[in-house]
């Protein structure tokens, strides 16, 4: 692994750029004045970027919430997101037209049209898009039960397990259906660290692809498992893990850089 101090260093080896977004381009509440700045030097140097996130969310919406954050509305290119991924997929057949949604009224915008929120007793499917900042899988323990009971495939909108928010970190969508799949569940992961996501994303800039991350599990792992070389940005969701943390995963990134910048 190279240390870097600065994405120049690399970028210009490279078609384009990939980028997650909480850890990397903001903490959850306002976005980093050296990720800006290096979204900046990327267009004045005419090398392509675009965003790869697990957020629950439509791509259009991301625009939004980059904005909302403080980034400039230039910036704000193309974005694949979980959420988009999820729309996708129920776009197409297979899934019935029955479901159970859990998480937040925001992300109800990833279902097409043509489904029905119906009881669990009824539902062909159950869709994760979040639980509680604060909760765990014991918070949802009889969703989880009555789900496996039933043989109900559960969908996961947002695969990380946890992300930063300012000065915290909260749960995410991850958590619950990672439980479930534990139990002998029928998980449907849709976003990092699965292929799937990241064959759509090199398919969105195409060439040679770098992925700039801050999980290993899926940023990092997912990236390098579709063939794609990394850059671990240190002070994200493992901040403060010591050096012995790639062995300790087993998961080696090309590069690191202390945070994003030029």
């Amino acid at each position: 692994m190279q240390n870097l101090k600065g994405l120049s260093e690399v970028a210009p080896q490279y078609d384009g750029i990939l980028f997650d977004i909480y850890g990397v381009m903001h903490n959850g509440v306002a976005c980093f004045p050296e990720a800006i700045a290096c979204l900046q030097a990327l267009t004045e140097a005419g090398i392509p970027y675009g965003f790869l996130s697990n957020m629950p969310l439509r791509a259009h919406q991301v625009k939004a919430s980059l904005v909302k954050r403080g980034m400039p509305e230039a910036l704000v290119v193309g974005a694949l997101t979980s959420g988009e991924a999820v729309h996708c997929a129920l776009s197409g057949e297979g899934y019935g037209e029955n479901y159970v949604f859990q998480g937040p009224d925001s992300t109800r915008g990833i279902v097409p049209a043509g489904y029905t929120e119906v009881p669990l007793s009824a539902a062909d499917f159950v869709l994760v898009s979040g639980i509680g900042d604060e909760e765990g899988p014991e918070d949802h323990s009889e969703l989880l039960k009555t789900a496996l009971a039933r043989g109900l495939p559960m969908i996961c909108a947002n695969p990380d397990l946890k992300v930063g928010h300012g000065d915290r970190m909260v749960s995410c969508a991850g958590l619950l259906v990672d439980a479930y799949e534990r139990m002998g569940g029928d998980a449907r992961w849709m976003g990092k660290p699965h292929k799937a996501v990241f064959e759509m994303a090199s398919k969105m800039l195409g060439g040679t692809l770098l992925m700039v991350g801050d999980s290993l599990r899926t940023d990092i792992a997912g990236a390098q498992g579709a063939g794609l070389d990394t850059v671990f940005i240190q002070s994200g969701i493992h901040n403060g893990a010591g050096n012995g943390l790639f062995e300790a995963e087993g998961i080696f990134p090309n590069y690191a850089l202390p945070r994003l910048s030029w």
